[in-house]
């Protein structure tokens, strides 16, 4: 097992930038591909995320190369419209959740592919029915290789999608709704998608509307609960900068709440569609002082950050986050909103208790809720739960605590390659150790 050692520095003051959301970059990887023609997405994510879409479209014909620029990472992608290889074999994406929710409906829109879509264990533990179900409403064959209604997945379809109307519960994933919208264009006949339940995250509907919408296709959403696309649509290829993520710089601020520092990120839009880009008006409503500039936004942590109470619904990805900062808070600090994080990379509700715990913070849990009783945290040894969120949120706290430890931090890859690069521009050293535990 790796772990890795952090030191806590005498304060917290610089500006970094944040890398590509990997949000963005997989929603514009899927327009690009179902595209004609060559596109280029600027300052892209390297997430291993990503790279599992990357390399899944690859093995459905879709040209992808690399090139390193003062932006990052851009890619040049050569999308085939409808014309994807009939692939016959099997894509393993690791424990890429999106990555498996999108590729299970744009392989459903290849007629005489027959492709085996596997991940990790935990992945083969992770809820797909909903988004399954929709899609045999509109032709696709697809059968479960292990427990009903988890990947892996056989996907076998013969002919065209179809169109027409489908419905879906919207109260598991919101990637499920994303999925179908991203496939839209390719079905036979004008697509209706209907949502039953509630429509959870809606931000990231949001996300997949604006980017299906730069590539070229118009969809109707009247509101949450249904959505329309016309006919005769197709995806045009674009040359599109890929927003710097909101997610990533959730740590870095709470870098400068939790120090009574400062911290600036930038390549940041603070009008973004990007839920988690509200994040630093909750830093706001425990005592720090937020500036929003035209293309970042800064934080400045208070003497004494007070607890709050808040709805995550729109920002699920930030509540581990919170959870951290309000560990060192005055007062308790409410989370509701909490219904994805049951069926994430791990119980995150349960892992936040069980890790606070290891530092001195009392919690106390609910089906869709966590309560953060702030204190006086001490240094711990912190389990990642195979989960980057688990990681990032916990090695904020090394800008205050002495000691804190964390374990397999190459998670970090799955969203934020750089992640402790950042952290050591900004002061936070550490060291990496092999043990044999």
């Amino acid at each position: 097992m790796r772990v890795r050692s952090l030191f806590c520095p005498p304060s917290i003051h610089g500006s970094v930038a944040v890398p590509g959301s990997k949000s963005y970059t997989n929603r514009a990887l899927v327009t690009a591909a179902l595209a004609t023609g060559r596109s280029r997405l600027i300052a892209a994510s390297l997430s291993s995320d990503s790279e599992a879409m990357i390399s899944a479209l690859r093995l459905l014909g879709v040209a992808i190369e690399s090139e390193d620029t003062a932006l990052g990472s851009t890619l040049h992608v050569t999308g085939l419209g409808a014309a994807l290889v009939p692939f016959t074999g099997e894509i393993n994406v690791g424990p890429a959740g999106t990555t498996m929710r999108f590729l299970t409906a744009v392989c459903s829109t290849i007629p005489g592919a027959d492709i085996t879509l596997r991940g990790s264990e935990r992945m083969h533990q992770r809820p797909i029915f909903p988004l399954v179900e929709a899609l045999r409403q509109l032709g696709a064959e697809i059968d479960y290789l292990g427990a009903d209604g988890c990947p892996p997945l056989r996907i076998h379809s013969t002919r065209q999608l179809q169109g027409g109307v489908t419905t879906i519960d919207g109260s598991v994933s919101s990637q499920f709704i994303s999925a179908l919208l991203l496939l839209s264009p390719l079905c036979a006949s004008p697509l209706t998608v209907r949502v039953s339940g509630e429509q959870i995250s809606q931000s990231y509907i949001d996300m997949t509307l604006q980017s299906i919408g730069d590539f070229g296709v118009s969809i109707q959403k009247p509101h949450y609960s249904e959505y329309h696309c016309g006919a005769n649509q197709c995806y045009r290829p674009q040359e599109y900068q890929i927003e710097g993520d909101a997610s990533g710089a959730s740590y870095l601020w709470g870098l400068a709440a939790v120090s009574r520092g400062e911290v600036r990120v930038e390549n940041l839009n603070p009008f973004s569609a990007q839920g988690d880009i509200g994040f630093p008006a909750l830093l706001g409503q425990m005592g720090c002082v937020v500036t929003k500039e035209k293309r970042a936004i800064t934080v400045r942590g208070p003497t004494s950050l007070s607890g709050i109470d808040a709805d995550m619904t729109r920002m699920p990805d930030t509540a581990q986050t919170l959870a951290t900062i309000a560990a060192c808070a005055t007062g308790s600090t409410t989370m509701t909103g909490l219904a994805t994080l049951r069926v994430k990379e791990t119980d995150r509700i349960s892992a936040l208790h069980t890790e606070l715990k290891k530092i001195g913070i009392d919690s106390t849990t609910g089906p869709e809720s966590l309560t953060v009783m702030g204190g006086t945290p001490h240094g711990g040894r912190i389990a990642t739960y195979e989960d980057h969120r688990m990681a990032m949120s916990f090695a904020l706290l090394a800008a205050r605590l002495n000691g804190m430890q964390i374990e397999h931090p190459e998670v970090v890859e799955k969203s934020f390659p750089s992640f402790w690069c950042t952290l050591e521009t900004l002061g936070v050293k550490s060291a990496l150790e092999d043990t044999n535990e």
